[in-house]
């Protein structure tokens, strides 16, 4: 019985030995040996050897903290090409004494070049590798490269990457249809049927050549800027268009995303009156029973202030502030059927109404989701739109109304 006892007593002690042998993370990288990634750049090489250019924006420490800043450029960015995206991942990882650290990424920045080959590829990479994010923000670089995107030097931010996602959530909230795409968003939206994502354009405006100078930060007018651009529009994972305007508006619209945008409306020749329209919702419906001829309802309701009225109209009139709510109305309107006319002409359905269907009548969707495209450009789309004006700011009236 006490040999029982001994022996349970060393197979105990030897399986907590082993076990604490067996502690800890046998790939761990030390914080001083990493090379953090804000952001990244893909570009579309000469060859079929070469065919990723992935360009990586690294962070150096030493000059975000100042302590030990030699007055270099906050980032430094390390290029490598391949035949995957993890070749190139790991012939640029030859050129930096650190490991590259994905788990930071930031901003991902494509080339439309690489954009309208198609970049299920990549999507594929990003939402497999354990390092990465899903939640990094997508974007197309328009008719640039896209590591000029990564290497533009910035005003606000130090670091280019950071700088570009504070702009897009700047616009977003005030004054623009742009919203948040991230990488989880994208890989959905291409397998959604017969449609495709819609993600955000960048640019570098101004003297290109001059963005990665440090002298670019010394004027008042910067010689390039990083700027947020119009709607890259997909079919499947190929970029197949531009939307601005209206067009991207009605988009942002269509998508639910919009926080708030400046809504111009025209009273007569030259006259303009200028709102912040809000708390927008939009609901779409569909009566499918017909599969064939679905009728897709949108129903929209949104606030608005008044921003701008450089006329005499009296806005104590309940009659003129009912006649501004239908122009309005009218202009919301307008800005849907922009969208969905682009949507047609681009036989894309990025705007989900293919979803809405098979939401409704899930076998009826099965008959039809083959031919969906040519039910897309014919079938009958019902907008209803309600705006309520609900304030005219500081003051009433315009003290140019006293004039009359």
């Amino acid at each position: 019985m006490q040999s029982k006892r001994l022996f349970f007593i060393g197979a105990l002690l030897t399986c907590l030995m082993m076990s604490l042998s067996l502690t800890g993370c046998w790939d761990s990288v030390e914080l001083n040996r990493r090379a953090i990634v804000s952001g990244v750049a893909i570009d579309r090489g000469s060859t079929e050897a070469e065919k990723y250019v992935l360009s990586f924006q690294v962070i150096i420490a030493d000059e975000i903290s100042g302590e030990n800043a030699r007055g270099t450029s906050p980032v430094v960015v390390y290029k490598g090409s391949g035949r995957s995206m993890f070749e190139a991942l790991a012939n640029a990882s030859r050129q930096t004494a650190r490991f590259l650290s994905l788990g930071h990424i930031r901003v991902i920045v494509i080339s439309e070049k690489f954009a309208r080959e198609g970049i299920k590829d990549m999507m594929d990479m990003l939402e497999r590798e354990s390092e990465t994010r899903l939640t990094s923000l997508l974007f197309i670089s328009k008719g640039q490269p896209a590591i000029d995107s990564m290497t533009t030097m910035t005003t606000f931010g130090r670091i280019p990457a950071n700088d570009l996602v504070e702009k897009l959530q700047t616009t977003s909230k005030q004054f623009g249809y742009n919203y948040r795409m991230e990488v989880d968003d994208v890989v959905r939206d291409i397998q959604s049927p017969g449609g495709g994502p819609v993600i955000n354009g960048v640019l570098v405006k101004g003297e290109v050549g001059q963005r990665e100078n440090n002298d670019n930060l010394k004027n008042i007018e910067p010689e390039s800027i990083i700027t947020v651009t119009e709607f890259a529009a997909f079919k499947g994972d190929k970029l197949i268009g531009w939307l601005k305007g209206d067009e991207a508006a009605g988009t942002g619209l269509l998508k639910n995303k919009i926080t708030q945008i400046p809504v111009v409306v025209s009273i007569g020749e030259n006259e303009y009156v200028s709102f912040i329209v809000y708390l927008s919702q939009v609901h779409i419906h569909a009566d499918a029973k017909d599969p064939e001829h679905p009728v897709i309802t949108i129903n929209i309701t949104e606030q608005a202030g008044l921003k701008e009225s450089p006329n005499t109209l009296d806005l104590t009139d309940p009659k003129v502030l009912n006649n501004l709510s239908e122009l309005l109305e009218q202009s919301i309107n307008d800005k849907i059927h922009a969208a969905v006319s682009a949507a047609r002409s681009l036989k894309s359905d990025y705007l989900g109404f293919g979803e809405v269907v098979e939401r409704e009548n899930p076998r009826g969707w099965r008959q039809v989701k083959d031919h969906w495209d040519s039910i897309f450009a014919s079938c009958e789309i019902r907008i209803n739109v309600d705006v309520v004006i609900r304030h005219t700011d500081m003051r009433s009236d315009s003290f140019q109304s006293k004039k009359k």
